[in-house]
């Protein structure tokens, strides 16, 4: 290299190193670990608040906003492929001011901007790329955006070198589109929904129950293509439908309880498989996907097979109190094997299990499909990040767990650990509370009963305020979604009506009066945040996100509001009714029977 270019290299190297260490300082102490994973990015992140505010409207420079989780696979592969390139975050750093958000943090924000994202540029999934004018209004966004032109779809240096080439030519063309975009997601706000029909109701989630089992496959168990998802909403709905219904909702809880989307040494599940037939499953589990596997397998074990479904909700739960518990009585929300240096925590090779069990070796491994040269079918994985490995299955009707399981647990225990989001929300929390409290009465078991007080007890402490509103994390000022209230609310009315807790039930009618009086909409949906809107939004948005939403929510705890938001639900399903979120469906049958019941009682 020849030696005049050594200064302006050197310089260079300089600012970005200046640049990351300016991202380090604000991001590492954050207590999101989805801002802490990106603090040692070579981007010059800034959180989402005044400062970064400030700074666009100062040097009068775009935003650029990425908002991710730490559960979000594509967020951690931009992290890896894209933001890691310090040539790309050198190019972003000097044309904007960038912006990182953690969804699960700022649930309001990722309502705004999913929002737009998919009404606007007509686009859905997570993460989320949006350009913002200096005063925060959107001009461009996408989701996921591969690091290069990936099938026809732009990469995401050629969309971000649009927006910043729009902004460079024409700042008020950019401000134009984006007040048009803010009044289209305005209009519609607030509009009053229709009476509730029980017979339009009926009809529609009839419908819904049809489409769903049109896409059943019927070899394998799950709908429509793969990934197959636990579905655990749904195939609650679907129980309590046609025996046709249930019938679909049965082979597929057999199915899951049989693959290796349940992990047959710790009780757990993943959060879904990435093939048809359940064999490679995503390698991440969470504290909310085991309460609501759990009260599926519950609510099945009610119709059949109440043996092995009874083991399936034990396990996850279990997984839960064993291994996501905190010391301060609080739970962990994640536990994440995705990336790349923990592929291999969750296969095994078969020489591994023969070193680990001697002489059991065989049967255990006829037992749990396990193959000589690894069970994970080529087809599957292309890029052969589990050649020669093997994904554990659950044998049928096995008593659980087993020695060998005990022993491999042991050894897997010594590999090194997957991080883990050590941060559950208080709804999540609740969804627990509700899954302890159903099963210490089903299945007979006080200790769930117990652990469900504990927990509420740690939830009292850590989430509830002086004032009696709700945190959203433990120990952090972050105020509470709506969802955290429904589903609280619904954990205390659960443990209520499992332990004759009237604290919990009287804590249940408060959670749910503060939910509608501070979130309720006239339209019968739950806006994301309470009024005045907080600072740096544009419009108060109504709530959004994952399953199960606060409408759904709130719907089971018994709000008083109940009618208004099942109405709305059931609106929302005249022109959706292909395949509805089973948490919708769940819901407006929640109502629709209890409602029946109220007539008949009369």
């Amino acid at each position: 290299m020849p030696l005049r270019h050594g200064p302006a290299i050197l310089i260079a190297a300089i600012g970005a190193c200046a640049t990351a260490a300016h991202a380090a300082e604000r991001l590492r102490g954050e207590a999101s670990a989805f801002l802490r994973e990106n603090a040692d990015s070579p981007v010059d992140w800034m959180p989402w608040g005044e400062a970064a505010f400030a700074r666009a409207k100062a040097e009068q420079k775009p935003v650029f906003l990425f908002v991710g989780s730490f559960e979000s696979e594509l967020a951690g592969a931009m992290r890896r492929q894209t933001f890691a390139n310090p040539k790309s975050a050198e190019w972003l750093n000097s044309r904007f001011v960038c912006v990182i958000v953690d969804r699960d943090e700022r649930p309001d924000v990722a309502a705004l901007y999913q929002r737009y994202v998919g009404e606007v540029k007509q686009l859905g999934g997570w993460p989320l790329n949006v350009w913002l004018t200096p005063e925060l209004l959107p001009y461009e966004g996408a989701t996921y955006l591969s690091p290069s032109e990936d099938w026809g779809a732009p990469g995401f240096l050629k969309l971000a070198g649009q927006a910043a080439g729009a902004w460079e030519a024409n700042p008020a063309a950019c401000r134009r589109h984006a007040a048009e975009a803010r009044g289209q997601l305005a209009e519609g706000a607030g509009a009053a929904g229709h009476a509730w029909s029980a017979q339009k109701a009926a009809a529609r989630l009839s419908a819904a129950s049809a489409a769903w089992r049109s896409a059943l496959d019927a070899q394998h168990g799950g709908f429509g293509d793969p990934p197959r998802t636990l579905e655990p909403e749904l195939l609650r709905f679907l129980l309590g439908q046609s025996a046709g219904d249930r019938d679909a909702a049965l082979l597929t809880l057999r199915a899951i309880a049989a693959g290796a989307v349940r992990d047959p040494l710790d009780g757990g599940f993943f959060r879904y498989a990435n093939d048809a037939a359940w064999r490679i499953p995503y390698p991440q589990k969470t504290l909310s996907d085991q309460a609501r596997i759990a009260l599926a397998f519950l609510e099945g074990a009610r119709l059949s097979d109440a043996s092995s479904f009874g083991a399936c909700a034990r396990g996850a739960l279990d997984y839960a109190l064993g291994r996501l518990a905190r010391p301060d009585g609080t739970y962990a929300a994640t536990v994440d094997a995705t990336a790349e240096e923990h592929s291999g925590y969750y296969a095994w090779t078969q020489g591994e299990i023969d070193a680990a069990l001697g002489a059991g070796a065989a049967a255990f491994e006829r037992s749990h499909a396990v193959q000589a040269l690894g069970n994970v079918p080529q087809d599957d994985d292309p890029a052969g990040t589990y050649a020669g490995r093997n994904f554990l299955r659950c044998p049928a009707d096995a008593a659980w767990p087993s020695a060998a399981e005990a022993r491999l647990l042991s050894l897997r225990d010594r590999r090194p650990a997957p991080p883990r989001d050590e941060r559950a929300t208080a709804g999540a929390h609740g969804l627990l509370l509700s899954a302890l409290s159903r099963a210490g009465v089903q299945l007979g078991e006080k200790r769930y009963l117990d652990a469900a007080r504990q927990a509420l007890r740690a939830v009292r402490g850590r989430f509830l305020a002086p004032d009696g509103s709700l945190l959203r994390f433990e120990g952090a000022a972050t105020p509470a979604a709506p969802e955290d209230y429904a589903a609280l609310a619904l954990g205390c009315r659960d443990l209520a009506a499992s332990a004759g807790d009237r604290e919990a039930g009287a804590l249940a009618d408060r959670l749910l009066d503060r939910l509608d009086a501070t979130f309720l909409d006239p339209s019968g949906c739950y806006y994301a945040c309470a009024s005045p809107v907080p600072a740096g939004l544009f419009l108060r948005p109504l709530a959004g996100g994952d399953p199960p939403s606060a409408e759904s929510l709130a719907i089971a705890a018994g709000s008083r509001s109940s009618e208004r938001v099942a109405s709305a639900l059931s609106d929302g399903l005249e022109d959706a009714a292909a395949q509805a979120p089973g948490e919708q469906l769940l819901a407006i049958a929640l109502f629709a029977g209890r409602q029946a019941g109220a007539t008949a009682a009369r």
